[in-house]
């Protein structure tokens, strides 16, 4: 399941860099321009980070982690300024907040930021040799398995350069593609990249499963540039190799 995060911020020039960078990341974003409409949402959206413009909301932004410490809840609060005094950090520091960005947003040094509060927050810890990015709607990916039983070919959710998260359809699979099992024939096809392979199933979720493509046939020059453009748009040219 993708990690969920609220960015709040009275305006679009704020939080969308920020919503573009997480969403590539994989996570499911919300966004809220109104207070109100953030604390209440707190139970639907479950989020495990909250990013807040705290530009004019000195009192606000306090209001925000009292709420959050309050009710003992799971989620990291992190804020984003123009500017902090001694006694902004100091109160920050009491009231536990996560962390704190100075504007302006630079994916390359803040995205990356972000993602590790979150997987900390979560209690995730990082084994990729570099972070996933989410497959969108406009660019799907599909795998392609030679199974035993036949043909099966699933929508995948993420893509890094040494696997993906292959989403589980209703009765898909059904009795295979289950930890430790070799498939020598699979083919991944995304946008305008194709990547024959082999892949080993790592593990096995209620409705995905994780992949690990073993040896690439051919296509594979083409796929890592793709993965390489696409999460440059989240983590910059400078910050694509890192722990996930």
């Amino acid at each position: 399941m993708s990690l969920r995060v609220v960015i709040f911020g009275k305006t679009l020039l704020v939080r969308q860099p920020i919503a573009q960078a997480l969403e590539t990341l994989d996570f499911q974003v919300f966004e809220s321009a109104h207070l109100p409409d953030l604390i209440s949402g707190l139970e639907m959206t479950s989020p495990i980070l909250i990013v807040m413009d705290a530009d004019g909301m000195a009192r606000e932004w306090r209001l925000v982690a009292q709420a959050l410490g309050a009710r003992r809840t799971e989620v990291a609060l992190v804020l984003v300024a123009t500017r902090f005094t001694f006694d902004d950090a100091h109160d920050a520091l009491s009231l536990k907040v996560a962390g704190v960005i100075m504007k302006p947003f630079r994916r390359e040094d803040h995205a990356a930021r972000l993602l590790d509060i979150a997987l900390r927050q979560a209690r995730l810890r990082p084994r990729r040799s570099s972070a996933r990015v989410a497959v969108t709607a406009d660019a799907p990916a599909a795998l392609r398995l030679s199974l035993t039983a036949g043909e099966e070919e699933l929508s995948v959710k993420n893509i890094a350069e040494g696997g993906a998260l292959v989403a589980l359809d209703s009765g898909a699979a059904e009795g295979t593609l289950v930890p430790g099992e070799f498939i020598p024939l699979a083919t991944l096809s995304w946008g305008d990249a194709r990547l024959e392979t082999s892949v080993d199933v790592v593990h096995r979720g209620e409705r995905a499963v994780g992949v690990r493509f073993s040896r690439a046939v051919a296509g594979e020059a083409r796929f890592l540039r793709e993965v390489a453009e696409r999460r440059a748009r989240a983590l910059g040219h400078r910050g694509g190799k890192r722990r996930w």
